[in-house]
């Protein structure tokens, strides 16, 4: 079955010759002919692999994939070099760069490089498939346990109630047994839960594609408070929002905006004590082109090597059942938005994330706009 691929290079032969292969090949191509008319290409159509020279104008073909890396993390690109820069493809790699071809390439060079990623592809969309499906199974299996430990407990405290009265010692001592097992229930049934919704969650960030459009932080800010309104009721937690509705509108991804802040108010819910709470607070300043969060928390604050590793591969998580994938899922969506992330913590003194995120979206998207308007100034009469 043929994918659509894009072929970035300023070299209109190359362009038509690797074009052509691939269409002999069967295949869909889209063509740019520098590094800012390839992520417009990104942008504008759903593509299943590119191909970047190291070269082009306007912006390099590394610069190019250091932002598709970012906003674009499944997208594989092979990165066309000559023989001269072997070095520069090199540093692709480490980039991100799946692959890299040397001009003049063979048609046979083409073909296996192809070949191989439509089949890792394969392999990705099978497992992500079936991440969603067990995910989906999961939570419906629990959903009956979660119901029954509570319909469990009222009928145990009912059973209680109405023992005879002449062994409180040994029937107390019962009731708190059974109070245990029931506690033990509930927590790894809600853990479980939360596990499979970070599961769930990431598996959709790499699946569905960007919709950047205009976005309201607080309506978005409202929905994560209603959501997480009954877990945080339930360890005693205060859920606040605080100058969100005065903020302006942003250029954004609306459902990825959301996941960031659901897990980031979702992770402090089970590190503030009860009493406390978690504030998702908003400003922005006249003649700044971006607007700040702070997601804040009384909690009980990390450890220095935790706070300085939280957004780096060797973070792990030190919740009980955690996965992990919700600090990627933050780290990520800040990414593709163009933005910036810190985090403020020490033991005892609770945490606070800041996060900047531009009002006009990403700078690529801010530059493809205003690459259309300048076109369409001097198409004008």
């Amino acid at each position: 079955m043929g994918i659509r691929i894009l072929v970035a290079d300023d070299d209109p032969d190359i362009v038509m010759s690797l074009s052509e292969r691939l269409r002999w090949l069967g295949h869909d191509v889209v063509t740019a002919a520098d590094g800012q008319a390839a992520l417009a290409a990104v942008e504008s159509h759903a593509l299943d692999l590119a191909f970047f020279d190291v070269s082009m104008p306007r912006l390099n073909g590394i610069e190019a994939l250091k932002i598709v890396r970012k906003r674009w993390p499944d997208l594989p690109v092979v990165v066309v070099t000559a023989y001269g820069t072997i070095r520069l493809a090199v540093e692709a790699m480490k980039e991100g760069a799946v692959d890299f071809i040397t001009k003049p390439f063979e048609q046979g060079q083409i073909d296996q490089t192809v070949t191989t990623l439509i089949a890792r592809m394969g392999q990705r969309v099978e497992i992500t498939r079936l991440m969603g499906e067990i995910t989906h199974d999961v939570k419906n299996l629990l959903m009956p346990l979660v119901a029954g430990t509570d319909l469990l407990a009222e009928e145990i405290d009912d059973v209680f109630k109405h023992l005879p009265t002449p062994a409180p010692a040994q029937a107390e001592q019962s009731h708190l047994a059974c109070d245990e097992v029931i506690s033990m229930f509930r927590n790894t049934s809600r853990r479980i839960q939360d596990r499979m919704k970070a599961i769930a969650d990431y598996a959709a960030l790499t699946r569905v594609s960007q919709k950047f459009e205009s976005c309201v932080i607080g309506k978005i800010a409202d929905s994560v408070v209603k959501s997480l309104r009954a877990p945080a009721e339930r360890k005693q937690v205060v859920l606040k929002t605080d100058g969100l509705h005065a903020l302006p509108a942003i250029v954004g991804d609306e459902a990825r905006l959301y996941s960031l802040l659901y897990n980031l108010v979702n992770n402090a819910i089970p590190e503030v004590p009860p009493h406390g709470s978690v504030t998702i607070k908003g400003a922005s300043a006249a003649g700044d082109d971006c607007v700040t969060l702070w997601v804040s928390d009384t909690g009980v604050g990390m450890p220095a090597d935790l706070r300085d590793n939280l957004f780096t591969y060797r973070v792990v998580s030190t919740k009980a059942g955690g996965t992990g994938l919700g600090t990627k899922i933050i780290k990520e969506v800040v990414d593709m938005h163009g933005g910036q992330i810190i985090v403020e913590s020490e033991p005892g003194q609770g945490t606070t994330f800041q996060i900047r995120l531009p009002i006009e979206g990403p700078t690529f998207l801010q530059n493809s706009d205003a690459a259309a308007q300048a076109g369409n100034s001097r198409e004008a009469p």
